[in-house]
């Protein structure tokens, strides 16, 4: 009876953690503040290891994709933010009235905030060897290496705007309504100010907004856009307009295209594009809240970024004036953007007291996007293109539109020499060799090709049954290479390229898979109205099971996938729902709803614990083998239909679409444990352990 209850006690706190892991899993989707968010989420983890809270953890993190750090100020908002021309620190200053100095690179703060009297605008010489910043009637200029003060002046009003021109000798000041040109060493003023008229702040969700100037490169005359719906511009010499459009009236931020040519005007909902020679103006709105704080544009030009009211930053396309991505991660207005010098790293300061470094490449993220081929009209016969990582996971090779394959570095995505294109065809299946030498493609035509990688030299053309639908495979000990198609699996000698004849007889076949001792090969095949699966000892060409429907089943069946250990099959066909069978007793372990359209390709990971599965949308999804739950959201990637491949050590998934865009997902749950960490940038306070885990011993899993 003793043992007994001291087994029931320790079900029931085993019980207890692992509801307060599901708990704090759930809390961290809906804390508003990201750093919060994973914080929780990892914590969950640590908690409680399941499913469930490695797929809170993930959603965490995909909530901001390209967030790659988050700089913590204080309690105050963010109002501005300067990058030193050298790339190497950050300036920010906040509500009361300090600078903040962060390592550009590794985002650590550097020495004490540096206090001061309030701070409205902040800025960088072109040297990068002085820093000024200005407030509430004064700007001051200081030593950027040692911050030691190297002048001041007082101004009759709020230095609002400043920026240096381009040989950095004078700085150009925006106070109140008046534009003054100062000299960059003395702050004394340098002629005549420029006063504006229509031209006034504005006080938008309670905060003051001032309005903005831009600087042409040459540094030789400023544009600025009134309230009153004015875009002028003015020669900094005469101190007069040379040029005057019209816009819409309101508040603008502004920014100038690093040519001088082009004009971003914020909007109410978006941006105007305005041709500072023509006045041509081109409109862009993506349903923002109001009209945006600040705009910049890349150093390159190809791009603005808005910094938005509701938390957000937009990325438009400069040349198409659309829309690109939003990077959502702050939880109030966002203020200042700026970008490094090869426009890379986005950074971003909010009035929630963060700066975010932002990738915007996509290859530091929890996923990596890259193009592989052309896109094309959708075609029912052709709509997918498979993609395959090498075993030793240093390469992946993708199908292209029409003919040929690509090889890509998994390091960085680049193309790893020039394509195979001898592949009679496009191609609709891959597989690699397992000792990664050897590289198998076939074709909806019946053409199949076998390539050697160390030579990239064409070494096997053979000719199967082809069809819609189609699959290839090597066996474990890479000797045999399997083909599916319309004349049902047909089997062939690597090294010779003879066939080594039928399984299966001459059925329909849309998959083939072997297990991992290549002792059987799984098969998806033909049955009128009924979706079919079957499990064929290799050696004995004998008939080792047959799987037939199953809930949810719809059609044919398209994709099988074999467990490592043999035992289990899973099956995925038109419908939504895969389905897992045990082998051995033909019973259904698990019915998968992916909620999405068909299963066209499956994956076990190498230690069986993970299925992969894709299907006619642009989706995957992960989901525990043991228990039958989805790990996360579903990951997605380009449009249309969906081929994925998991890497050996399963860390890594290769999703490819029909429309010629790809991504590798980190898919290891103890990478995201350690981005979590690093993107938070913090730990727990004792405060927050206290609110959402009172009574436990004060132990974060990010330190």
């Amino acid at each position: 009876g003793g043992m007994l209850a001291v087994l029931q006690r320790g079900d029931a706190r085993d019980a207890e953690t692992a509801q307060l892991a599901q708990r704090l899993g759930a809390q961290a989707l809906v804390e508003e503040d990201l750093d919060l968010s994973l914080l929780l989420a990892r914590q969950a983890v640590a908690i409680g290891d399941t499913p469930q809270t490695r797929g809170y953890l993930l959603a965490s993190l995909l909530r901001s994709p390209k967030a790659i750090r988050i700089m913590h100020g204080s309690d105050a908002l963010l109002w501005g933010i300067a990058l030193n021309p050298d790339g190497r620190t950050l300036a920010v200053c906040d509500f009361f009235g300090k600078l903040r100095f962060y390592d550009a690179r590794t985002y650590a703060q550097i020495g004490e905030p540096l206090p001061t009297d309030w701070v409205e605008s902040i800025a960088y010489s072109p040297d990068g060897k002085t820093l000024a910043y200005g407030g509430d009637s004064y700007v001051r200029l200081i030593d950027a290496r040692t911050r030691e003060q190297l002048a001041e002046a007082r101004v009759p009003g709020r230095a609002a705007r400043m920026a240096f021109t381009k040989d950095g000798s004078e700085l150009v000041l925006l106070v109140e309504r008046s534009i003054s040109v100062r000299d960059a060493a003395t702050l004394e003023t340098v002629g005549l100010p420029i006063e504006l008229e229509g031209f006034r702040a504005s006080y938008i969700h309670s905060y003051y907004r001032p309005p903005h100037f831009a600087l042409t490169p040459d540094g030789r005359s400023l544009v600025t856009a009134s309230d009153k719906g004015e875009l002028a511009k003015w020669d900094l010499q005469s101190r007069r307009k040379t040029r005057t459009f019209e816009i819409a009236t309101g508040y603008h931020a502004l920014a100038l295209s690093p040519d001088g040519l082009t004009a971003a005007v914020g909007i109410d909902g978006g941006i105007q594009l305005v041709d500072v020679r023509t006045g041509e103006k081109r409109t862009a709105t993506a349903g923002l809240t109001g009209s945006p704080n600040w705009l910049l544009f890349s150093p390159d030009g190809q791009m603005v970024v808005s910094a938005n009211l509701d938390g957000t930053a937009t990325l438009w396309d400069a040349e198409s004036a659309t829309p690109r991505e939003t990077l959502r991660g702050h939880s109030s207005a966002v203020q200042q953007p700026v970008f490094r010098p090869d426009g890379k790293t986005l950074y971003t300061v909010s009035d929630d007291g963060t700066a975010i470094a932002w990738d915007l490449t996509g290859n530091r993220s929890v996923k990596r996007p890259f193009t592989f081929t052309h896109d094309r009209d959708f075609d029912e016969a052709y709509d997918r293109h498979p993609g395959r990582f090498s075993p030793d996971g240093r390469l992946i090779a993708v199908g292209l539109k029409e003919q040929g394959i690509a090889l890509r570095g998994v390091s960085d995505l680049t193309p790893a020499g020039a394509p195979l294109l001898e592949t009679g065809g496009e191609v609709k299946g891959l597989a690699f060799s397992p000792d990664g030498r050897t590289l198998a493609a076939v074709t909806g035509g019946g053409a199949a090709t076998i390539w050697d990688l160390a030579s990239r030299s064409l070494r096997h053309e053979l000719t199967f049954g082809g069809g819609l639908y189609v699959g290839v495979g090597f066996s474990p000990d890479g000797m045999m290479l399997a083909t599916s198609g319309n004349a049902g699996v047909e089997l062939w000698d690597v090294a010779t390229g003879a066939s080594l004849g039928k399984i299966a007889g001459s059925t329909w076949a849309g998959d083939v898979a072997f297990s991992a001792d290549g002792a059987l090969v799984a098969v998806a095949a033909a049955a009128p109205g009924v979706p079919r699966a079957q499990v064929w000892d290799v050696a004995k060409g004998s008939l080792v099971a047959t799987i037939e429907g199953g809930p949810g089943a719809a059609g044919d069946t398209l994709s099988v996938a074999l467990s490592p250990d043999g035992r289990m099959l899973a099956v995925g066909g038109y419908g939504k729902v895969v389905h897992l069978w045990d082998i051995p007793t033909r019973k259904l372990v698990h019915e998968l709803d992916q909620g999405g359209a068909g299963a066209v390709t499956l994956e076990f990971s190498r230690d069986g614990r993970i299925l992969a599965v894709s299907g006619f949308e642009p989706v995957t999804s992960l989901w525990d083998v043991a228990t039958g739950t989805q790990i996360g959201p579903s990951l997605t990637a380009g449009r249309r239909t969906a081929m994925m491949d998991l890497s050996s050590d399963g860390r890594r998934l290769l999703m490819t679409l029909a429309n010629g865009q790809g991504a590798v997902w980190d898919v290891d749950p103890a990478s995201w444990a350690r981005r979590a960490c690093a993107l938070a940038n913090r730990t727990l306070t004792r405060e927050e352990w206290e609110t959402f885990l009172p009574g436990r011993p004060y132990e974060p899993a990010c330190r």
